[in-house]
């Protein structure tokens, strides 16, 4: 999906689930930045949001940690590391139909329902008695 934005398209915002370590902070970034450049290349702009692991979701579900390993050097804002697997399954489902939702337009998502129902009734229609 895109939408004007003067002369610009803007992309939908791209979401990310990693983990919180040297190597989910470095794919995250390098993701955002290629993807970022090849868009204003084609005149267009694109968000990122990092949606999981965050440091302070590694806090607020007391995951479990481990220290960076000494070996990856590359720059990482932490001081622990967490797996993405370490939240629960409800849980980062939860983070990401939040994530979704705070950039769906209620009024869009209402008449696409609507939609999908009288589509659906035609379909039953035609099908007749079952």
């Amino acid at each position: 999906m895109s939408c004007e934005d003067s002369s610009r398209t803007l992309a939908a915002p791209r979401r990310n689930l990693g983990d919180y370590d040297p190597s989910g902070e470095h794919l995250f970034n390098a993701l955002a930045e290629d993807a970022i450049a090849f868009a204003q290349a084609a005149g267009a702009e694109v968000e990122f949001e990092r949606v999981a692991v965050t440091a302070e979701q590694v806090t607020a579900y007391n995951l479990p940690t481990a220290p960076p390993k000494a070996t990856d050097h590359r720059s990482f804002s932490g001081t622990a590391t967490a797996q993405a697997e370490a939240l629960p399954p409800d849980i980062l489902a939860a983070i990401v139909r939040q994530a979704i939702g705070a950039h769906r337009d209620p009024a869009v998502h209402q008449r696409t329902l609507a939609h999908e129902e009288i589509e659906r009734q035609a379909v039953r229609e035609r099908l007749g008695p079952g």
